[in-house]
């Protein structure tokens, strides 16, 4: 008796243990089903508010995006990186972007991929009746797929400037400080110049009037016996020598003066189109067919059913014409019905404007000494 009451107790102890197990199993799948269900959320780029707009963008460079800006296009600069430290969209991603611009403004739009150390700014993009944008890759330019709403689709370029990497962008602010420190230098060597000119003239002038008060001197105290012209002869040899030595200080070489001349580059311009529908195959109706029985005279071989005759009145009058007459069943194919067939359309592409290059100002280069500048 006691050993049933034990092994009672333990049976009803290893139940309450198992049901225990299974509920915190269950917990724990819960758990893992709402983390499972917050990774599975569909990412943002932007944060949504009561006044922003939003477009659907998909990822189709093959890499990662690590840059994504946007701003209105009357604003002059972008703003903050939309993707948080260590977020990126990858390949094939689709996120929703939302974004706020100006009444009347368009779109402006920076994107860069990982590894790469510039970025590619789209100016005025038209979002109105926008369905979705795809983000892709093409002669390691970054392009914007827009299609609207009513299917037609156009490919945006990057502005030309936007490729640029920053050291290229620090190269050019480099060459435009320079300039205008050559401009200052110049304008500072002109006042300077123009100053000991001035200088000059007034000490010219102040040694002219000393000379002839000398000269005045000299002749009034001295005996006319004398040459009165030694002492203006040595005032006038002194004064070559004073001119030589201005001569002397004036004689700087000749600032070089650059001379630009334009340097163009060749520009690939990628070929546009759209896509339309065109009809391949008109609607129409196709007949249906199926069988049905007619009685058929023995006689003469009349379809009596088709033509509305009683088979008992037709087979009496060949009988009453010494013909005798019978009648036999026999299937007879007939329309039964129709089925209706819509007309077919498929999307065909549309070249607008082939592929073609032209020629983009670059900057200049100075004939003499080769130094660049931008535009």
């Amino acid at each position: 008796m006691k050993t049933k009451q034990i092994l009672t107790a333990g049976a009803i102890a290893l139940s309450m243990i198992l049901t225990g197990c299974s509920a915190s199993s269950t917990g724990t799948k819960d758990t893992k089903t709402t983390e499972v269900a917050k990774k599975k959320a569909v990412k943002t780029i932007g944060q949504k508010t009561k006044d922003s707009k939003s477009l659907k963008i998909t990822n189709n460079t093959g890499k990662k995006i690590t840059v994504f800006e946007t701003k209105s296009s009357s604003e002059e600069s972008f703003s903050d990186n939309l993707l948080e430290n260590g977020d990126t969209v990858k390949n094939k991603e689709e996120r929703t972007l939302y974004y706020t611009v100006k009444e009347n403004d368009k779109l402006d739009v920076k994107v860069g991929l990982q590894d790469q150390d510039k970025t590619f700014v789209f100016k005025d993009v038209d979002t109105t009746d926008t369905k979705k944008v795809d983000v892709s890759l093409k002669d390691d330019k970054v392009n914007l797929d827009v299609t609207k709403k009513d299917g037609s689709t156009v490919t945006l370029t990057p502005s030309e400037d936007s490729a640029k990497t920053e050291d290229e962008k620090k190269d050019e602010q480099e060459v435009k400080q320079e300039e205008k420190k050559e401009e200052t230098a110049k304008a500072d060597s002109s006042n300077k110049s123009n100053t000991s000119e001035s200088k000059k003239n007034n000490t010219a002038s102040t040694s002219n009037s000393s000379s002839n008060k000398n000269n005045s001197s000299s002749n009034s105290s001295k005996p006319s016996s004398k040459p009165s012209n030694s002492s203006s002869n040595n005032s006038g040899s002194s004064k070559p020598s004073n001119n030589n030595g201005s001569n002397s200080s004036n004689s700087k070489p000749a600032e070089h003066t650059h001379n630009w001349v334009a340097q163009y580059k060749t520009v690939n311009v990628p070929e546009k189109g759209h896509n339309e529908q065109v009809l391949v195959k008109d609607a129409y109706d196709e007949p249906t067919y199926g069988y049905e029985y007619h009685s058929f005279c023995n006689t003469c071989g009349l379809d009596l059913t088709a033509n509305g005759i009683n088979d008992a009145q037709h087979v009496k009058q060949h009988t009453l014409n010494g013909e005798g007459g019978s009648a036999t069943q026999k299937p007879v194919e007939v329309q039964t019905g129709t089925i209706h067939h819509e007309a077919v359309y498929e999307t065909r592409y549309v070249v607008d404007s082939p592929a073609t290059t032209k020629q983009e100002l670059a900057g200049y280069k100075c004939s003499s000494c080769g130094k660049t500048r931008a535009n």
